[in-house]
């Protein structure tokens, strides 16, 4: 067995990478074949050469003899059908994941590289893709998800290398949140109005559930006797299954949050339902939100201001960041971090132990 690669230098100019592969099959014979390479540089070429190997070797002679590895090369939009399935659907990704890889296929992949072959996106595609006109976040949002995709297909022997993909600069941004008199208003407005609509407002902002988090909740999670939430399941689009981020979390109730739940009328498994029984939906939870907002005078806003004003309100009154993380469901510590420029406590303690030290005796 052995692999070589070479330059080949065409007679009008351009060269390519021609990789030269002999293997001695099962059955005693030996095979060799001479293949352009889809590759850029020689250690591409030598790459993808021994992967070809690895393949016969494997597999035995599937494709016919000299047949180029570049010319059945699928585009993105062959490759999509099988990403789907065998990657996004085999992993068995969350509803809502599975949903995003279909909006970013059809909106931003498809339409910029679809009659593209995977061998053939490079680096001008990816400077291509940053020029989009959406938001920094998008882009890299987007960059990830293509890297994903070439990363699969590399995996899968279709393409020998994946181009370098860098993300684009994103400010970060601070998340919009209640102060405590808005949030006191909100919370007065709901009361005047709903037992259910105060219940939804302060399983928000008093625990940090999320919309699906509420909507899946089930009397079985609220343990009255010890005051705790147990956050199990998450509803989206009216699949349901784990929490974001696959995680089960515990979550203490204040009192005020334990006594609108005690005031609901129990009817079925679900802590709220609709009139008749029927489960809520997250248009329910955001007509609730609307309307208690406009009795307190507030913009109106989504449910999500919520929970980052649980985040916010825990930040500043000196909670640590591993507490907030743990009991809002933080799959990473970055997004805890978004809010720690509200922890002046913190701030002030690291500047206190200066002072500790400046005024020490020499």
């Amino acid at each position: 067995m052995a692999v070589n690669v070479r330059e080949r230098r065409l007679p009008g100019g351009g060269a390519h990478w021609q990789t030269d592969i002999r293997v001695r099959l099962p059955n005693g014979r030996l095979y060799r074949e001479r293949l352009k390479a889809p590759a850029s540089t020689r250690a591409q070429a030598l790459r993808w050469a021994r992967q070809r190997e690895a393949y016969i070797l494997r597999n035995g002679l599937e494709e016919p003899p000299g047949a180029s590895k570049r010319a059945t090369c699928p585009t993105l939009k062959e490759f999509m059908p099988r990403f789907m399935s065998d990657y996004v659907a085999a992993n068995r990704l969350k509803p809502a994941t599975r949903r995003n890889w279909e909006q970013a296929w059809t909106h931003h992949l498809l339409p910029l590289f679809g009659r593209s072959r995977l061998d053939q996106i490079g680096a001008a595609d990816i400077q291509r893709l940053k020029r989009q006109p959406v938001a920094p976040g998008t882009v890299n949002l987007l960059l990830g998800k293509l890297g994903t995709v070439l990363r699969v297909a590399r995996e899968w022997e279709l393409i020998a290398e994946v181009p370098r993909i860098t993300k684009v600069k994103d400010p970060p941004r601070r998340p919009r949140f209640y102060d405590e008199d808005e949030y006191r208003r909100l919370i007065a407005a709901a009361r005047d109005r709903d037992p259910r609509a105060l219940a939804i407002i302060l399983l928000a902002g008093d625990a940090g559930l999320r919309t699906g988090e509420i909507i899946a909740l089930r009397w079985r999670d609220v343990d009255a006797r010890r005051g705790v939430i147990t956050v199990a399941r998450n509803v989206c689009r009216g699949h349901e299954g784990s929490p974001k981020g696959g995680r089960v979390r515990q979550v203490p109730m204040t009192p005020r949050l334990k006594q609108a739940l005690a005031d609901l009328e129990r009817v079925g498994e679900r802590v709220l339902v609709r009139e008749g029984g029927e489960l809520i939906t997250t248009g329910v939870i955001t007509s609730a939100m609307y309307r208690a907002q406009r009795v307190a005078g507030l913009p109106k806003t989504g449910a999500h201001i919520l929970r980052h004003t649980f985040c916010s309100h825990l930040a500043m009154k000196g909670a640590a960041p591993r507490a907030i993380q743990g009991l809002a469901g933080h799959a990473k510590s970055a997004t805890t971090d978004k809010y720690m420029h509200l922890a002046p406590r913190a701030l002030r303690s690291a500047i206190d132990l200066l002072d500790a030290d400046i005024l020490e005796p020499v």
